[in-house]
């Protein structure tokens, strides 16, 4: 892969390690933090906090784009730089977290597919290491010789080698036109929109709704809410190095990700887009869920 990824595990929320373990992509205090926002997240979608149509939800990927400079800025900033977006795979069982970021010109809707299997497919077979050997995932960084974190690193290695290939050929066993519309996102069916400040303080009530075609309960919309905190969060955490000024939590310029979700029985995807910008000096955050 021309840029590379950084793949990293966690036990509760509580970063482990990643591969690779330089610092290519983001400092390991980003890492760090990524893996606690992210494991609240799921632990919402996780207790059914949030469902749509009675089904729980899981995450598929999450989309970072980067933010919009303003006009005096852009001419300053390299485009190159600030164009290039991210997106990140999370997957957690039994206490154990697997999550990967790429690049968005690295990754496509094909390979998010097969990125998904793959990390559920590493997750349980570090669980199924551990268990064989008696060890619980709490015991990974106190184990001799890194046993575990050497196995995965020699996975991990391996298969990108030969990444595209392998993701190629894993998707000639699925379903061909099913895997042609699973990411045809057309219908609006939740449209809200709330004031960052309002947001931050995780006053979803005061949000103005436009549309809510699932029928969300009170407590769904709160954790909806929050989910969005969560992911505005994350944009300026990622972005913080580049644009720490433009996407502070005091002074959002444009900042815009967007989760997608599988419902856990009849497998349909949902786009949760989240999108905080400027209005006269006053912060806003639209959420749009779509089918």
């Amino acid at each position: 892969m021309e840029k590379g990824s950084l793949r990293w595990a966690s036990s509760d929320g509580a970063f482990l390690f990643q591969v690779p373990h330089d610092e290519t992509m983001f400092s390991l205090e980003t890492s760090i933090l990524l893996s606690s926002s992210l494991y609240a997240i799921s632990i919402f979608l996780e207790k059914g906090d949030l469902s749509f149509g009675g089904e729980r939800l899981s995450i598929i990927r999450l989309n970072f784009h980067p933010p919009i400079p303003d006009e005096e800025e852009e001419e300053e900033v390299s485009n190159e730089e600030n164009e290039e977006g991210y997106v990140i795979h999370s997957t957690y069982k039994g206490g154990f977290g697997f999550q990967s970021i790429f690049h968005t010109s690295e990754i496509n809707n094909e390979l998010s597919e097969f990125e998904k299997a793959f990390l559920e497919s590493v997750v349980n077979h570090v669980l199924e290491k551990l268990e064989k050997a008696g060890f619980q995932v709490s015991d990974i960084p106190f184990l001799q010789d890194n046993v575990v974190i050497n196995d995965v690193e020699q996975m991990l290695n391996e298969i990108d080698t030969k990444y595209k290939s392998l993701a190629a050929s894993w998707s000639l066993a699925d379903d061909p036109d099913y895997e042609k519309d699973r990411y045809d996102f057309s219908n609006v069916v939740y449209h809200g929109k709330i004031n960052v400040k309002d947001l931050f303080y995780d006053l979803a009530e005061h949000a103005v709704e436009s549309l809510d075609e699932l029928l969300l309960s009170k407590e769904g919309k709160m954790t909806l809410f929050r989910i969005a905190k969560s992911l505005v969060g994350l944009s300026g955490l990622l972005y913080s190095d580049e644009n720490s000024e433009k996407i502070s939590d005091e002074e959002l310029n444009f900042a815009h990700s967007e989760i997608i979700l599988e419902t856990s029985q009849s497998k349909r995807l949902f786009r949760l887009d989240v999108r905080a910008y400027n209005i006269v000096e006053e912060q806003y955050c639209d959420i749009t869920i779509m089918g």
